[in-house]
């Protein structure tokens, strides 16, 4: 749905924008791998970043095998009625296709992958049903363990094909309602990163970034992603040899009144950025603003919590 935003300071120059994006394109993974491969030239984590574009052009192939099943209608008028996300995934009854969309990833994986990566692959297809459920709801939860830690990019990676499928299906309008400005208004969960758009429809404008179902929506600048606090703001990067603070493509906005952080990237600086392939090559951003005292708000599930 259009929202009308004042962009001058007066109340007669209005402009519409969408407060939700859906992730419509359907080469969406193939796009993150291609940055992710991009990324990894001369990057000092080059091996992690094109082990990652595999995993997520493994991705795109399980994408595109199969449809996505029908949401509960029940939810779908929460959701247009009270505002609740249609697909939360705490809450959402997942079918058996998000296996098969792991099975899917692993047998492509199987061909590239080595070492490390390669016994995390079939220690993940030696899990029964009832192990890999239990999993998936760990990872979702946020409350994985130490042992799962080389397991967790494989699962992950597949749910994001499970509700990322289900995203697209949806229709915008049918999710712009939920008033919470901190989660996903459409699997209710928290967002990986934040971008600042440069598109003519949302120029200049911020979106959240969801770590599951890669819907984007708007939120204010300059307002904490967590708390949603609007003073006590810090923004912290990595400054680099010819280009100052302000020609950042990637800034942490920290909070001292929660003391949380989420990573913002600026389009302007970099128009290929992509929030979720830029996370994962900027760790060294995250680990400075740990060191400052504030702790990370928002997963990106291709990445153990504790691995980072």
């Amino acid at each position: 749905m259009a929202t009308p935003i004042i962009t001058d300071g007066t109340t007669d120059r209005v402009r519409e924008f969408p407060r939700v994006v859906l992730p419509i394109a359907a080469d969406l993974f193939s796009a993150r791998a291609q940055r992710l491969e991009s990324l990894a030239e001369g990057h000092a984590m080059a091996d992690y970043l094109r082990l990652l574009a595999l995993l997520v052009r493994a991705q795109q192939q399980a994408f595109g095998a199969r449809s996505a099943g029908p949401v509960a209608d029940a939810a779908l008028a929460s959701s247009r009625d009270y505002g609740m996300p249609p697909l939360s995934a705490q809450s959402h009854e997942r079918s058996g296709a998000w296996r098969k969309d792991l099975q899917d990833i692993l047998d492509e994986l199987r061909t590239h992958v080595v070492n490390g990566a390669a016994v995390a692959v079939n220690a993940l297809a030696a899990l029964d049903v009832a192990e890999l459920e239990a999993l998936a709801d760990r990872v979702l939860a946020g409350t994985t363990l130490d042992e799962d830690a080389a397991l967790v990019p494989f699962v992950g990676a597949a749910l994001q094909v499970y509700f990322t499928r289900l995203a697209a299906s949806l229709d915008a309008d049918s999710v712009s309602k939920c008033d919470v400005a901190t989660i996903c208004p459409v699997c209710a969960t928290r967002p990986a990163a934040s971008i600042v758009r440069i598109s003519a429809e949302r120029q200049n404008l911020r979106y959240l970034a969801c770590a599951l179902c890669s819907t984007e929506w708007h939120m204010t600048r300059v307002q904490c992603s967590n708390c949603e606090a609007e003073k006590g703001l810090k923004y912290l990067t990595i400054e680099k040899e010819g280009r100052g603070p302000q020609h950042s493509v990637a800034r942490a906005e920290a909070c001292d009144e929660c003391k949380g952080y989420l990573k913002i990237f600026y389009q302007e600086h970099d128009a290929n950025v992509e929030p979720l392939a830029d996370d994962l090559a900027t760790l060294a951003l995250d680990l400075l603003v740990d060191e400052r005292g504030y702790q990370r708000s928002g997963p990106n599930l291709l990445l153990h919590p504790g691995s980072g």
